[in-house]
């Protein structure tokens, strides 16, 4: 259910971000930032494969397989699932 989800349980149960059932969540209004995205390289979803797009320094850069490169123009329109960074959280640090 979205209840589970956005970490408000119906009907009792512990777990979820605000600490119990019913608790109230209030950390700020938020703002988010496009940090990934996964899409799909192939004729259609039975033919071809996923690969990951991740945003780094500013610039995007495509997981494909054992390749890591800079993807100067990223498909956004295509992507099945996108991951979102909240923008007062600091990237963390990597190689």
């Amino acid at each position: 259910s979205s209840d589970m989800v956005f970490g408000e349980q119906q009907g009792g149960g512990g777990g979820g971000a605000g600490g119990g059932a019913g608790a109230p969540m209030d950390d700020g209004p938020g703002r988010y930032r496009l940090h990934g995205f996964i899409s799909h390289m192939g004729r259609n979803t039975g033919h071809g494969h996923y690969v990951c797009h991740i945003r780094k320094g500013g610039r995007w850069v495509i997981f494909n397989d054992d390749v890591v490169s800079e993807s100067v123009e990223p498909p956004l329109a295509f992507g099945y699932v996108y991951v979102f960074r909240r923008e007062d959280v600091p990237e963390p640090a990597g190689p």
